[in-house]
């Protein structure tokens, strides 16, 4: 049996190896907490041991957290989730790669590269962290997920995402960008792992049931501006968990689709706050070392009516009322669209945005209710990209919303080996 020390060590020589994944490593810290797992006689926890990476929008001790740019820094401490994690026994490996200032769903950096899948674009802000799990690198990573920055990556590069509701971990030494919006996420190969380190980051190791059922947005899921690919995979897995016994209630209008409705009239809120967090840096002699399009994009942003952005968040608090009143897990895709490629892109700041709204669409309605909200892989297209299952639970249903991930995706892989 390989020892703690044995895994870090491999783990710091891939991570090396991926300069487009990883953007400081921790030999000395990981090399220390991997020797004290080794030497323990008693674990601290399922997860003693593990490895772990950090977006880099969480602060490390000594380590300057840059928010995806290109300069920032050394942080004093460790953030509070770092803190939790490193006293259950993980071992942290680095800090992983992100969308400048976490404000795009691309994953793209131009001052530290991208880690592209095949080309694809591999889903922001938090690209690295997935990436880090993806790759096998890490067991776990922890990243922000303010308007779908764990989601959309976990779907873009097929790993277990989860957005929590807000305030269950604790964001101290976590840089901000839309505060009434952002939370620490995590990735996983599967949702057991996210359960456990839930439990770690939140104090809370409840273990109820699973739903008993699920409600199918099926507007969403049979158009609703979902490319064919996506939606024909989601649309197995519906049908796999009617196979397997799941209760699926298909439902034409959910609090999640007027959610949406409220976006597309007003805007997304979280945008107003990051200009509010970030705007000024338009104004520095370092504007131009900005990415072209998350600077574009904080322009555009900074147009919104604040009317009507009063009026979305007025309609928000109404319809998570309207959630917890309902007692419902929904189910949905994670992204409507395949993970383009970059290049195309690159050459067209029009297209770039358009792909960078199309891929948090259907991300932002948990954000904006503060649900939470898990992506599960559903497989790939034929064209080879990956899918995301996403499920969104009332306020702070996270442990059942948790379980009923772990069913779920049981139940998935169960089709999987038959097929």
């Amino acid at each position: 049996m390989r020892s703690v020390v044995d895994n870090t060590v491999d783990a710091l020589r891939r991570a090396g190896r991926e300069g487009e994944v990883f953007l400081s490593l921790l030999p000395d810290r990981a090399r220390a907490e991997a020797r004290q797992s080794d030497d323990r006689i008693e674990r601290l926890g399922p997860l003693d041991g593990s490895t772990v990476s950090w977006k880099d929008m969480i602060a490390i001790k000594g380590v300057t957290a840059r928010a995806g740019s290109s300069h920032w820094r050394p942080a004093a401490a460790d953030a509070e989730v770092v803190d939790r994690a490193s006293k259950a026994g993980l071992v942290s490996i680095g800090v992983t790669n992100q969308s400048e200032l976490a404000f795009s769903g691309i994953g793209y950096n131009p001052h530290h590269g991208t880690p592209l899948l095949d080309g694809r674009v591999p889903g922001g802000s938090s690209s690295g962290a997935a990436a880090s799990v993806a790759r096998g690198i890490t067991r776990l990573a922890v990243g922000t997920d303010t308007a779908g920055s764990c989601r959309v990556p976990a779907a873009f590069q097929g790993v277990v995402g989860f957005r929590p509701t807000r305030g269950r971990y604790p964001m101290s030494g976590v840089m901000p960008l839309a505060p009434s919006y952002d939370t620490v996420g995590s990735f996983a190969r599967s949702v057991a792992d996210i359960i456990k380190l839930d439990a770690i980051l939140s104090g809370d190791a409840a273990s109820p049931d699973a739903a008993s059922g699920l409600s199918v947005l099926s507007d969403v899921l049979d158009g609703g501006g979902v490319a064919a690919p996506v939606s024909q995979r989601c649309e197995e897995a519906v049908t796999a968990l009617e196979q397997a016994g799941v209760l699926m209630e298909h439902t034409r209008q959910s609090p999640l689709d007027e959610a949406l409705a409220l976006i597309r009239a007003g805007g997304w809120p979280g945008a107003i706050e990051a200009v509010e967090t970030y705007g000024h840096l338009l104004e520095t002699e370092n504007a131009h070392h900005l990415d072209p399009f998350v600077a574009a994009r904080l322009r555009a942003s900074a147009g919104l009516d604040p009317d009507k952005i009063a009026r979305v968040k007025q309609g928000a608090r109404a319809l998570r009322e309207t959630v917890r009143a309902s007692d419902t897990i929904y189910l949905l895709p994670t992204v409507a669209i395949e993970a383009p490629h970059l290049a195309p892109l690159l050459e067209d700041p029009e297209t770039f945005a358009a792909a960078n709204t199309a891929a948090l669409r259907l991300t932002m309605p948990a954000s904006l209710l503060d649900l939470p909200a898990i992506s599960l892989p559903a497989g790939k297209t034929d064209g080879g990209a990956w899918v995301g299952l996403q499920l969104v639970g009332p306020p702070d249903s996270d442990r059942t919303l948790l379980a009923t991930a772990a069913m779920v995706e049981t139940l998935l892989m169960q089709k999987e080996t038959l097929t």
